[in-house]
């Protein structure tokens, strides 16, 4: 039998990394990554061309048949569950992108409808990644964390991130929990050790490389800055571990490479707060874990649950639509709860693209907040000026605020 793969993608700031994944031995395919410069201040047509074409790219090393389907290591606020983007455009990164559906895009990648393509937030798949190949493996509930310019987390139960119930943090992740005078990202981040050493010694650093040469220099200020992060760091988890009944804290992340500056004093503080002993160990897989673990995804759903399917038997109407559509570069595609939303958009987009339109899909739903739509929310939805045509699609979508937009009832 052919062998078979799984692309996995790890999207961060600056770039997206890829690699092909063995479906069977779960082993990185040798000489098969692909990495592509992004620019998150581009518009969607550009980032959503980028990753197409750098999917397109990585496939090829084996031919597309054999790729089973694409997994995303990508951070949020993102419905995962649709592939759809939810950050704002104040937020200093994908500005433009607040509810974009990347699914619908990236799944014509493949050349294939049906081949799954899954999103799920980095850390999540940076811990699945140490999970099944590093150093989370042979722990039943390990907490893994990444620290560097954020506080990434993901809590792991049976080998599957856990986002929903008493015993984990709101989506399972950390960064958001407060903790003395603001939340965790703030104080578990090269940004607190970069604020914390302007404060003892009056000088500005551009990040944590400094400071810590200067604690292995035998700096007493530098030292006690790593001490007070680890101090901090297991007074904050503790009650996380403890809740969640953690056996392993496994930390990855740039500042992972500071381990002994930092580390025993975290050891420390966990041993006179959690009722047993449990497991601090490094992440071993680096900068292939989220690879790794976006893959792994894969595996972990069903491909019917995240392809579209085809339109209902009896549907009418879909070339008049496709003209109708077509003939715009600015829609606003409405219609009842009930339409076939997911097939119907699929159905127009190959349609489209056939006759050499390449739309960016827009899911009305990013919008919702407390069981309605927020008028913020709409207007964060903004139209690609650069791209052959921009579609607003699901009931409610005459509602967003695009003056030059048709509005088109399914």
């Amino acid at each position: 039998m052919a062998p078979s793969y799984y692309l996995g993608i790890d999207v961060g700031g600056s770039h997206i990394t890829l690699d092909l994944v063995d479906a069977t031995t779960f082993e990185m395919l040798p000489e098969s990554t692909v990495r592509e410069h992004l620019d998150t201040h581009a518009n969607p047509a550009a980032i959503l061309g980028v990753f197409e074409h750098a999917i397109r790219a990585c496939a090829a090393k084996t031919g597309a048949a054999a790729v089973k389907g694409v997994g995303l290591a990508i951070p949020g606020p993102f419905t995962y569950e649709e592939g759809v983007c939810r950050i704002t455009p104040f937020q200093n990164k994908y500005e433009q992108m607040f509810g974009v559906n990347f699914r619908q895009f990236l799944c014509n990648a493949l050349d294939s409808a049906d081949k799954p393509v899954v999103f799920n937030n980095d850390a999540a798949c940076f811990a699945l990644g140490e999970y099944f190949r590093g150093g989370a493996r042979g722990f039943a509930r390990p907490v893994v964390v990444t620290l560097g310019t954020g506080f990434g987390a993901s809590f792991l139960k049976a080998g599957r991130p856990q986002t929903h119930g008493d015993d984990v943090p709101q989506d399972g992740e950390l960064w958001h929990v407060p903790y003395k005078t603001g939340i965790a990202d703030d104080f578990f981040s090269t940004r607190w050790l970069v604020a914390e050493w302007k404060r003892l010694t009056g000088q500005t650093v551009a990040g944590g490389k400094e400071i810590a040469h200067a604690a292995l220099a035998g700096d007493p200020r530098a030292q006690q800055v790593y001490r007070t992060f680890g101090e901090n760091l297991a007074e904050f988890v503790a009650p996380w571990l403890t809740k969640f009944g953690a056996d392993a804290f496994v930390i990855g992340g740039n500042l992972a490479r500071d381990w002994d500056l930092y580390v025993p004093a975290l050891e420390a503080g966990l041993a006179t707060r959690l009722p047993s002993a449990i497991a601090v160990k490094p992440c071993e897989l680096g900068e292939q874990a989220p690879i790794y673990g976006a893959a792994l995804a894969l595996t972990l759903v069903a491909p019917a649950a995240v392809t579209a399917g085809p339109l209902p038997a009896g549907f009418q109407g879909l070339d008049a639509l496709v003209a109708q559509v077509a003939a715009q570069r600015q829609v606003l595609l409405d219609g009842p709860a009930s339409a076939p939303w997911k097939p119907l958009v699929a159905a127009l987009d190959r349609a489209l693209r056939a006759a050499g339109k390449k739309a960016v899909w827009y899911d009305v739903n990013a919008a919702c907040k407390d069981g309605g739509f927020d008028p913020d929310n709409l207007a964060n939805i903004r139209a690609d000026a650069q791209a052959d045509l921009c579609v607003v699609a699901g009931c409610g979508a005459a509602r967003v605020p695009w003056p030059s937009a048709a509005k088109i009832q399914v």
